[in-house]
């Protein structure tokens, strides 16, 4: 403190006589030296006085007179300062330095929208990125509800768009707000794992892991005949997660299981995830069903769970949920994958048709299918939808709209299609098509347009999906004379060594054969206990640093890029045999 006022006693005749002198140089030269030396009151004292009256240093002065009164906490007179230096001075060369002050002062003030005002004014190229620097640090805090009304006044600043985007990361979203966030992501060409991926914390390695199975086992109705059970299903999943949890004790893998039933029911499944003991789990597996699923996907990002669902291919339950994996690869997964290898077996000079069905599920493959082939400059000349699911609407469909793009033109020997069936002078010659994706599992769908392309014997490179094969309507040996190929997530080497000593084991634990739930319960705990093993509660770090983890049952895994499996083989019949092409 007498330091201080030794400073004071020597620097006040200093300035006194800087004023009284007339030297205005002098006089802010001296306030320069105050306000490096971090003594902000004297230095206030020496701008101010060269603010009352035009000189060489009015402009600078002032400006240092409003940075003084900052620093030395006088927010509301350093604003108004900054507000005069604008409005007096429009045409200053340092202007763009006074709007950034003030896009501070009003951040620290909470009015985030006049902030935004004064920072968008700035043009200056080095000083812009201060701005969006700026903005970006104070908008992190700024509440989600405070975020969507400051979008909704500010719909092109991208910095408002991003820091929407990261608080809409960081919590569970209606269908609505994913849509909204989608947009925002894709118009700003924002990072997808950026806004998500930065919620999860440090993986925490443990002796003991906890996994619940959350199914709807319908306890109090179970029979003890499996066949009258209308869930054995369910069953089925759960004894091949039993037998693969039995396995991964045998390897010193110490996990424990614990099986809740939400019987199907979203009020029961809320009242298991309000458990204390739900909070303490490493892994939730299920539930099945879209509304529980939701419920128990809510709580897992709230609470920092990592939760699978074994069975869904939809990719809202993993959307801006970094907690959330699904088994399968996604609807959009699928069709991406196939549209890379089918680039390679096409002529590129050729074209495409699209058919899709009615689901969401159908229209989002054949839209991200058509995506994958135009980013390659493969033409699609048609996406055609099947808006029904009546079988002789979809007869009548496929055969009216097949004839008319296979029809034969009497006038010549080749066969063309009509590009624009409005437009009936404009024909593509047949030749010129080279490929069909089908989007549907409907089998009413497929059968006709398999039919009519057979029947018609055009030469195209046809894509599908492995759900064909449940079909009674579908021939295998037509699929193989057309050289179908179909994507195949579930594609399982019936000869292989594990298959055959997992049937055995299988069998001789429950007296039954195992199906198709019990291959996904069994791989699913296989690969996830050993999830957990290697890579801790939060074992999403080390996916990430791994492209490939092999099967037990099924072919493989990849959590590489997203939080769906987005290994996905690609099969067709050889000599009666359903054999894997992209290894």
């Amino acid at each position: 403190m007498k330091s201080f006022f030794s400073i004071f006693l020597i620097a006040v005749p200093m300035l006194l006589w800087a004023q009284r002198s007339g030297n205005p140089q002098k006089t802010y030269m001296s306030g320069k030296d105050f306000y490096r030396s971090g003594q902000y009151r004297m230095a206030m004292e020496s701008f101010k006085s060269l603010t009352t009256y035009n000189n060489t240093f009015t402009e600078y002065a002032t400006f240092y007179y409003g940075l003084s009164a900052y620093y030395e906490g006088q927010t509301e007179i350093a604003r108004n300062i900054f507000l005069q230096l604008a409005r007096k001075y429009p045409n200053w060369d340092k202007r763009q330095e006074v709007y950034y002050w003030l896009g501070k002062l009003y951040f620290e003030k909470g009015a985030n929208g006049l902030a935004v005002d004064q920072l968008n004014r700035i043009n200056d190229r080095s000083l812009s990125t201060d701005a969006v620097s700026l903005k970006l640090h104070y908008l992190a805090d700024v509440p989600l509800e405070d975020l969507q009304e400051l979008y909704l006044k500010y719909p092109n600043d991208a910095e408002v768009a991003e820091s929407l985007a990261r608080a809409m990361g960081q919590q569970p979203l209606s269908n609505e707000d994913m849509v909204q966030l989608q947009d925002i992501i894709n118009q700003y060409n924002l990072s997808e794992k950026n806004i998500t991926n930065q919620l999860v914390g440090p993986t925490v390695r443990k002796d003991q892991y906890k996994v619940a199975v959350c199914f709807p086992f319908l306890a109090q109705d179970m029979k003890k005949d499996r066949r009258l059970n209308s869930n054995q299903w369910v069953l089925d999943l759960y004894q091949g997660i039993q037998l693969a949890h039995k396995e991964l004790i045998s390897q010193n893998i110490a996990i424990d299981l614990y099986a809740y039933d939400t019987e199907r029911d979203s009020i029961r499944t809320a009242e298991i995830l309000s458990m204390d003991e739900m909070k303490g789990m490493d892994l939730i597996i299920g539930p099945l069903y879209p509304a529980p699923s939701k419920l128990a996907s809510a709580f897992a990002f709230h609470h920092k769970v990592n939760i699978l669902n074994p069975l869904s291919s939809n990719t809202e339950i993993i959307s801006y949920n970094p907690y959330s994996f699904l088994f399968h690869p996604a609807d959009e997964t699928q069709a991406m994958v196939a549209a890379r290898f089918i680039q390679d077996q096409l002529d590129r000079d050729k074209k495409t048709l699209i058919i899709y069905g009615s689901r969401s599920a159908d229209s989002i493959a054949a839209y991200q299918y058509r995506s994958v082939l135009m980013e390659e400059e493969i033409e699609v000349i048609m996406m055609e939808q099947i808006p029904t699911v009546d079988p002789e609407e979809v007869a009548r469909f496929v055969s009216d709209n097949l004839y008319l793009i296979f029809t034969p033109d009497p006038d010549d020997p080749i066969l063309l299609v009509k590009k624009d069936l409005e437009d009936e002078d404009e024909f593509i010659p047949r030749s010129d098509i080279g490929h069909i994706f089908v989007s549907s599992s409907n089998e009413l769908i497929v059968a006709n347009v398999i039919g009519t392309i057979d029947n018609m014997g055009p030469e195209l490179t046809i894509m599908g999906s492995d759900k064909w094969l449940q079909s009674s309507y579908i021939d295998f040996k037509q699929l193989e004379r057309l050289q179908v190929y179909l994507t195949a997530p579930g594609f399982l080497d019936y000869a292989s060594d594990n298959f055959e000593s997992f049937q055995r084991r299988y069998k001789r634990k429950y007296k039954c054969i195992p199906n198709n739930y019990s291959f996904i319960g069994y791989d699913l705990m296989l690969l996830f206990g050993k999830f957990l093993d290697q890579g801790g509660n939060y074992f999403q770090h080390e996916l990430k640093n791994r492209d490939f983890y092999p099967g037990t049952l099924f072919q493989g895994y990849s959590y590489r890029e997203s939080n769906d499996n987005s290994y996905v083989p690609i099969v067709r019949f050889e000599s009666g045999v359903l054999t894997q092409v992209n290894k």
